[in-house]
């Protein structure tokens, strides 16, 4: 009796896009002014530029995003 073959399915990949809150910069000079900006309007204020998994740049005030 012969064996069948059974392929496995492929499913496509889906870039997760999940920072729907999250403003995105184009560029890391782009996102530096911005917190910049801000740092200036509201003194206390500590931001920091990280890039994301989708390659977009973004503000945070947390130091958990670097490595």
């Amino acid at each position: 009796m012969p064996r069948r073959h059974k392929p496995i399915k492929h499913t496509p990949f889906r870039q997760r896009i999940d920072t729907p809150n999250k403003k995105r910069y184009p560029s890391k000079l782009a996102a530096e002014r911005i917190a910049d900006q801000q740092m200036l309007l509201y003194p206390g204020l500590e931001l920091k530029v990280y890039q994301g998994d989708d390659k977009g740049w973004y503000l945070t005030r947390n130091s958990t995003h670097f490595r």
